[in-house]
C-alpha cells in the first residue's frame, strides 16, 4: 500500500524508487537469449516472404496434394523422399484448407522455430558458460538453417528432433554424474518412445540415437549396471525396431530408378581410402560440412574460414573431451557414423542432408572459440566471437532485413549456394587454364 508518496514497507518515496540508477548487466545468459530472438525474428522473416517453391518442394508437394494421408503404397514421384511420418503431417497440413504453400511451410517453420528454442539448453548441458552465446549465435544466423526452416523439406525437422535427442542424452541439467547413473526408469522408457516415434520423422535421427544408445550402455557396462544395461538393450531393440518397420516402408515408396544413387554418387565417402587422390577427396568433403550447412564463414574468405572452423572444432572437442568424455562422444559419434554411412553408401555425406550435424558443429566450434581466450580476459572470447558472427550477422541485416532479397540461385548439386568443394573446383579450373596458357 502506497501512502503520501511513501512505500510503506520500506518508506522510500516511490519516485526516488523509480528513478533510481541501475546498473545494467549484459552477461552471457543475456547476450545467449539475444541471439534466440534474432533467430526467431530472421525464421519468421523468412516465412513471411512466401518465396516461390523449389523444384524439390514442386515435386513433393505433388506427393503431398494427390495422394491419400496414410499411403505408402505408391511409389513417390520426381524421385522424393521423406519420412513417413513427416509425409503424414504434411499431407494433413495441405488439407487445412488455408493456402497451400503457406500451409505446406507450416511445419518445417515450427520445427525450426523449436530448434531456436531449444538450442540454448542443449548448448547449457554441453558447454562452458561463455562459449554458449557463441554456439547459440552461430545457430541463429546460420543461412542453410534459417532458408531451412521455410522449405518444404524434412531437413528441419530433423534438426528438431536432434536437439531434442542430444538433450535427453544429457540427462538432468546440473546433474552431478551426466549420464544413466542419474536417470529415472521413467525418463529411459520417455527416451524409448521418443527414439521408436522419431525415426519416423527423421532418417539421420537413426544416427544420433545409435551414438546416444552406445554411450548409454556402455557408462552402465563399466559401471557394473548390468540391470540397468539390459534394460538399455531392451530400448535399443525397440529403436532398431521401429526402424526397421520405418525402413521397409520408405523402400517401398522410392523410386526403383538408380536417379537418386547416381545423383548423389560425388557424396559417398571412400572410406578407406585406397589412394592419396581418394583421401584428399574424403578431407575436403568433411571440411566442407564447416562451410555447408555449418555456415561457419568469416570475412577471411571461404577457404581460410572453413579451416579456422575446423580449427576451432578440434579445440572444442579437446576441451569438451577434458571435462566430461561422454559429452564428446554424444556430439560426435553422429558424424563419425554419418561418414560410416556414407562409405556403406547409405546415406550422402553432403549439404542439406548434413543439417542435422550442425547443432554439434557450432557447438564444438563454440567451446573451441571460448577455451582459445579463456586464459585472457574476458574482451578476447567477445572479439573471437563477434568476429565469428561478423559475416551472419552483417549478411542477415543486409539481405534479409534491408533488401528483403530471396535465394534464387543454388549450386549445381541443388545446394543453397556454392560451398567449399565448388570453390576448390574453380580453383582448379583457373589452375589448370593458367598452366595451359602461353
Amino acid at each position: 500500500m502506497i501512502r503520501a508518496g511513501k512505500l510503506v514497507s520500506g518508506g522510500q518515496s516511490l519516485w526516488a524508487w523509480l528513478t533510481a540508477p541501475r546498473q545494467l548487466r549484459v552477461t552471457c545468459a543475456t547476450w545467449t537469449w539475444l541471439a534466440v530472438a534474432a533467430g526467431l525474428l530472421l525464421r519468421l522473416l523468412s516465412y513471411a516472404d512466401n518465396r516461390p517453391l523449389y523444384r524439390d518442394e514442386r515435386s513433393l508437394l505433388a506427393n503431398l496434394a494427390r495422394l491419400p494421408v496414410f499411403d505408402f503404397r505408391t511409389t513417390l514421384t520426381e524421385h522424393q523422399l521423406a519420412p513417413p511420418g513427416f509425409l503424414v503431417v504434411e499431407r494433413l497440413m495441405v488439407r487445412l484448407g488455408l493456402p497451400i504453400v503457406p500451409a505446406a511451410r507450416l511445419f518445417p517453420l515450427a520445427c525450426g522455430m523449436a530448434a531456436m528454442v531449444l538450442v540454448p539448453g542443449v548448448a547449457r548441458r554441453y558447454l562452458s558458460r561463455c562459449a554458449v552465446p557463441i554456439a547459440v549465435g552461430l545457430f541463429a544466423l546460420a543461412d542453410w538453417l534459417v532458408y531451412y526452416s521455410t522449405e518444404l523439406k524434412q531437413y528441419s525437422c530433423d534438426l528438431a528432433l536432434t536437439l531434442i535427442a542430444l538433450l535427453l542424452a544429457a540427462g538432468p541439467a546440473r546433474a552431478a554424474t551426466p549420464g544413466p547413473a542419474s536417470w529415472s526408469t521413467r525418463r529411459l522408457m520417455a527416451l524409448a518412445g521418443f527414439g521408436a516415434v522419431g525415426v519416423w520423422f527423421s532418417f539421420p535421427l537413426t544416427l544420433v540415437l545409435a551414438g546416444i544408445g552406445t554411450y548409454l550402455m556402455t557408462v552402465s557396462a563399466i559401471r557394473g549396471e548390468w540391470r540397468r544395461a539390459l534394460g538399455l538393450v531392451a530400448m535399443g531393440l525397440v529403436w532398431v525396431s521401429s526402424f526397421a518397420v520405418c525402413y521397409v516402408v520408405s523402400h517401398g515408396i522410392l523410386s526403383k530408378e538408380r536417379f537418386i544413387w547416381d545423383w548423389w554418387d560425388f557424396a559417398f565417402l571412400r572410406l578407406p581410402p585406397r589412394s592419396l587422390a581418394e583421401l584428399t577427396t574424403d578431407f575436403w568433403q568433411v571440411v566442407n560440412v564447416f562451410d555447408s550447412p555449418a555456415d561457419v564463414r568469416t570475412p577471411l574468405g571461404v577457404l581460410p574460414s572453413a579451416i579456422l572452423a575446423l580449427g576451432l572444432f578440434l579445440c572444442g572437442c579437446a576441451a569438451l573431451g577434458r571435462r566430461w568424455p561422454g559429452g564428446l562422444y554424444l556430439l560426435v559419434a553422429p558424424m563419425l557414423l554419418a561418414m560410416l554411412a556414407s562409405a556403406l553408401r547409405q546415406y550422402p555425406f553432403h549439404g542439406r542432408l548434413l543439417i542435422f550435424l550442425v547443432p554439434s558443429i557450432h557447438l564444438l566450434v563454440g567451446e573451441g572459440a571460448a577455451t582459445l581466450t579463456r586464459r585472457g580476459r574476458p574482451w578476447l572470447t567477445l572479439a573471437l566471437g563477434a568476429f565469428l558472427l561478423l559475416q551472419p550477422a552483417g549478411e542477415a541485416i543486409w539481405y534479409r532485413l534491408m533488401q528483403a532479397q530471396q535465394h534464387v540461385g543454388y549450386d549445381s548439386h541443388g545446394d543453397l549456394r556454392a560451398d567449399l568443394l565448388d570453390y576448390l573446383e574453380d580453383l582448379e579450373r583457373k589452375a589448370r587454364r593458367s598452366s595451359s596458357s602461353p
